[in-house]
């Protein structure tokens, strides 16, 4: 098991609000680090080890924090969607199966997979990509009894037209 994963693991057992609100609370940390707002005594806030699963199970849910994990999820879900089920804008059956194949035989795993590509291919931080992978996994994988990228297309917050 990777890094990646054994964390995903201990975050799967969180409820949806708690990562949203700890995704929204680590962006806003991030982004008060990168304007010099906020001393972070030597704690790299983007790193995969520096999500505490404990304190974030403990830690009251900010509504501010919990709006803003919201909408970076939906924002960057599509991204995503668009990077694993469409890759360069075509319909790609050889990753579709093997995203099947992961998310049935393990969550955490696919979790941990798609992190990575989260950083790569979006270019988000490893602890957000971390909280916002798990999510979109915990997510799709409610529903999932098919096809996942049929199953993650239908779950997409639709954009107003």
């Amino acid at each position: 098991m990777t890094e990646v994963e054994a964390i995903v693991e201990s975050l799967w057992e969180l409820d949806d609000d708690v990562l949203e609100a700890q995704l929204g609370s680590r962006v806003q940390a991030i982004g008060d680090d990168v304007a010099g707002g906020v001393a972070t005594r030597g704690v790299d806030l983007t790193s995969w080890e520096s999500i505490d699963v404990n304190v974030a199970a403990r830690a009251s849910i900010d509504p501010r924090f919990l709006d803003a994990g919201r909408q970076l999820f939906d924002r960057v879900n599509p991204l995503t969607y668009e990077l694993m089920c469409k890759p360069l804008g075509g319909d790609d059956a050889e990753t579709r199966k093997i995203l099947d194949e992961t998310i049935n035989q393990n969550y955490t795993k696919a979790a941990g997979m798609l992190a990575p590509v989260l950083v790569s291919g979006v270019g988000l931080a490893p602890a957000v990509a971390t909280l916002l992978a798990t999510l979109i996994i915990k997510k799709v994988s409610k529903y999932v009894a098919t096809g996942i990228c049929e199953t993650w297309d239908k779950s997409l917050v639709k954009p107003a037209s």
